[in-house]
C-alpha cells in the first residue's frame, strides 16, 4: 500500500479519481466512516491496484513513486513497455513486493473498547497478552476479569500471553519484586500459580513483566526468569520478558538497572523492548518514541540478543500538552492516531511531521484560548518503524496497547508482512 499525505481541497472523491481507485475502496482500509473530515497533513493508505492506467504526463519515476516501489521492479513487472511506449490509457502490471514473516504481539488490558479494537486487530497478531495478573506478597495472582476476552480471542487465530507484573496499588513496585525474588519458595509459588492459571484459562504462554526493581534484584531475576522459562517449556508454553529501552549494558536507573538484556535473550523465547515514553504524560511534549532514540536502544539489544527473539515496542497512542509546560502541573491526556486526527480536523489544525524523530504533531488553540501541542503516530511514522524491524531483521513488533484504536494499521500491518501465527 502506499501512503498519501493529505492537502487542503484533497477529499475522497478526488484521490479516487487521482489514483483510479473507487473511494470506497480507499474509504475501507482506512476505516473511515461518512462522518469523518479529511485534516491537512493527514496520512491515508491506498490500496495497490494490480493493474495501473498510465496517465499524461507518467514517466516510470512518477508512476514507480506513486505506487511505492522502485523503478527497476516496475520495469521488471513489465517487460518489454520502454519510457517511450508509456501512452494514456496503457494498462501496467503492479509488482508485487515479497513480505517478511514476522511475528506481532499487542497488549491489552481487558474491556469492551480493548475487545473491539482486537477484532480490527486480531488478523494481523501473533499474540495477545492480556494485562495483567498481579503478583501478591504470599506469591499468589490478583485475579483478573479476562474471561469474556479470552472467549473472543478463542474465535481467532491468535494466542494468549499471560502478563504477570509486580504492579501494587496501580505502580510497579520495588519493595514487592524484592519480597518476591529473594525469597526462592514465594518465587516458586508464583511460577507454580501462573502455570495453574494458564492451564486452567487457555494461556500458552506468560509475559513477565517486572520493572522499577533496582540493581540489586538483577541476578535474583534472571534467575527467576530461568526457572519460569524452564517451567513453561516443560508444560509446552512459550516465555517472554518486556524489557527497559537501555543503550548500554551498566545504564543508570532504577528502570535499567534490573534487566540484564544479555541473560534475558540468553532465556526466554521473546523479549519486548518498550521503546517508547521518552514523551510522557508528566513531561514536557517530545514526541512518544522519537526514532532516533529507538535506533540506540535496537544498536544495543542486536549485540546482546539474537535478533529473531527482539519485538520492537510500538505505542499505539500520543499526548495532547497543555502550553506552556509546567512540571508538576497539569498531565497531558493520551490520544490515538485516530483521536489525533480528528482533534487536528476540528481544531482546522494541519498536521507537521518531524523527518529527524519521524512523528506527526500539531499545535491548537483551546476555547479558552490556551495553547496545546499533539505528539501522536501515523502511518508515516508506523512505516518508519517498520523500516527500522527490517533494517534490522529483528523478530517482529509488539504494541502498546490496544485501549488506543488504529484499526486502518491492522490492514497496512497485514499487507506488508506475512505474519507468523501457531499452530
Amino acid at each position: 500500500m502506499q501512503i498519501h499525505i493529505v492537502k487542503k481541497g484533497d477529499s475522497l472523491y478526488k484521490l479516487s479519481q487521482f489514483y483510479n481507485l473507487p473511494w470506497q475502496n480507499i474509504a475501507a482500509v482506512n476505516a473511515l466512516g461518512p462522518q469523518d473530515v479529511l485534516a491537512v497533513g493527514q496520512t491515508l493508505l491506498i490500496p495497490a491496484p494490480f493493474e495501473y492506467k498510465v496517465k499524461k504526463g507518467d514517466t516510470f519515476d512518477k508512476i514507480a513513486a506513486k505506487l511505492g516501489v522502485t523503478k527497476a521492479e516496475l520495469m521488471q513487472a513489465n517487460p518489454g513497455v520502454s519510457e517511450g511506449k508509456l501512452m494514456e490509457g496503457l494498462a501496467l502490471t503492479v509488482p508485487q513486493k515479497r513480505k517478511r514473516t514476522i511475528t506481532t504481539n499487542a497488549f491489552a488490558e481487558p474491556s469492551e473498547k480493548a475487545q473491539e479494537n482486537f477484532n480490527h486487530a486480531a488478523k494481523a497478531l501473533s499474540y495477545i497478552s492480556l494485562f495483567s495478573y498481579e503478583v501478591k506478597e504470599n506469591g499468589e495472582l490478583k485475579p483478573l476479569d479476562d474471561s469474556s476476552f479470552l472467549q473472543d480471542i478463542k474465535t481467532e487465530n491468535v494466542r494468549p500471553l499471560l502478563s504477570l507484573t509486580t504492579i501494587k496499588d496501580g505502580a510497579f513496585s520495588r519493595e514487592l519484586a524484592t519480597t518476591i525474588l529473594k525469597n526462592p519458595a514465594i518465587s516458586n509459588k508464583v511460577i507454580e500459580n501462573t502455570a495453574k492459571v494458564m492451564k486452567e484459562k487457555g494461556y500458552v504462554g506468560v509475559n513477565v513483566d517486572f520493572e522499577y526493581i533496582g540493581g540489586e534484584n538483577r541476578e535474583r531475576y534472571n534467575r527467576f526468569l530461568r526457572a519460569m522459562t524452564e517451567r513453561m517449556h516443560k508444560e509446552g508454553y512459550i516465555s517472554t520478558t518486556a524489557l527497559a529501552p537501555k543503550i548500554k549494558e551498566k545504564q543508570k536507573g532504577i528502570w535499567y538497572e534490573g534487566h540484564d538484556y544479555k541473560a534475558h535473550g540468553q532465556t526466554v523465547d521473546y523479549v519486548i523492548l518498550m521503546t517508547y515514553e521518552w514523551g510522557y504524560s508528566g513531561g514536557p511534549p517530545l514526541p512518544v518514541s522519537p526514532l532516533t532514540e529507538v535506533r540506540k536502544v535496537i544498536d544495543y539489544a542486536v549485540t546482546v540478543i539474537p535478533r529473531s527473539k527482539i519485538l520492537m515496542g510500538i505505542n499505539l497512542y500520543g499526548y495532547d500538552w497543555k502550553l506552556p509546560f509546567v512540571q508538576g502541573g497539569p498531565q497531558a491526556k493520551a490520544l490515538s492516531p485516530v483521536q489525533g486526527v480528528q482533534l487536528a480536523a476540528k481544531r482546522k489544525a494541519a498536521i507537521q511531521y518531524d523527518n529527524k524523530d519521524h512523528a506527526p504533531y500539531f499545535g491548537y488553540y483551546d476555547k479558552e484560548k490556551k495553547e496545546h501541542k499533539v505528539w501522536f503516530e501515523d502511518y508515516r511514522s508506523m512505516k518508519a518503524k517498520f523500516d527500522l524491524i527490517d533494517e534490522y531483521r529483528l523478530g517482529g513488533a509488539s504494541f502498546w496497547n490496544l485501549a488506543f484504536d488504529y484499526p486502518g494499521l491492522w490492514n497496512y500491518l497485514e499487507d506488508r508482512y506475512n505474519i507468523r501465527f501457531q499452530s
